[in-house]
């Protein structure tokens, strides 16, 4: 994902989501995929506590007594690394589990407004690191070998006066030996507080690709709060 600085924003300034360890080794994806079955009945228990309604209280420890939504925490909070260094390919990981990151990155993000008064809690910050990864998994995006193949250069956005609207626009490049279909592009809009506010899949200027092309990518997308920042992305998501 590429974040976008957007001049005039508001938003405090925030500590990065992840600091790399030195000489971190990335899990293979079928690695990742294997241990999050093995949390399978973490997972069951950990999902009906936050269907229940379940917020973070002030002060709330990252490790706390209910074990299942620890493991759950614990499971992305770690993965986070992994996946925005690319130190793991996010994009196979994503073939395993982006059905399961989808689920989990709407029940994380209601969690995450249903806390919002605790927001300086250590619970808090790991819950915003374990989002952020179960959002990346979830957006789908293009494996490894075919960043080499896909590109997106020059990205910018407009916000419109009111900050409920970006027009946003890259360069699509691409660099094929054979005709390939190309991925889409994702755009999400964020608040504040890093909360989405607006989120949109868009097809590429071109459905399919040979050798090297250079096509302009626009797209207006709207918000329903402010906009404090937007990320763009290549996904293998449909379009809508």
């Amino acid at each position: 994902m590429t974040l976008i600085p957007l001049g005039g924003a508001t938003s405090p300034s925030q500590t990065a989501i992840v600091a790399p360890t030195p000489r971190a080794k990335g899990a293979k994806p079928e690695e990742i995929y294997r241990a999050w079955l093995e949390i399978a009945e973490q997972r069951i228990s950990a999902e009906q506590v936050l269907i229940g309604g379940h917020a973070i209280q002030h002060g709330e420890q990252a490790s706390t007594s209910n074990g299942a939504l620890s493991a759950v925490f614990g499971f992305f909070d770690t993965l986070a690394e992994q996946v925005f260094t690319r130190s793991t390919d996010v994009g196979e990981l994503s073939n395993y589990m982006a059905g399961d990151a989808r689920r989990w990155r709407d029940l994380l993000r209601s969690l995450r407004q249903r806390s919002a008064a605790a927001k300086d809690a250590p619970r808090y910050h790991q819950l915003t690191r374990a989002l952020a990864a179960a959002e990346f998994v979830a957006s789908e995006p293009i494996d490894n070998s075919e960043r080499t193949e896909f590109v997106l250069t020059d990205i910018g956005a407009d916000i419109d006066d009111a900050r409920l609207s970006a027009e946003v626009s890259a360069n699509f490049m691409t660099r094929l030996a054979q005709p390939k279909a190309t991925p889409n592009v994702a755009v999400v809009l964020r608040d504040a507080n890093g909360d989405v506010c607006g989120e949109a899949v868009f097809a590429a200027p071109v459905a399919e690709a040979h050798g090297q092309i250079d096509k302009l990518f626009t797209a207006t997308l709207g918000a329903n709060r402010e906009i404090a920042n937007v990320e763009v992305s290549l996904t293998r998501r449909p379009v809508g």
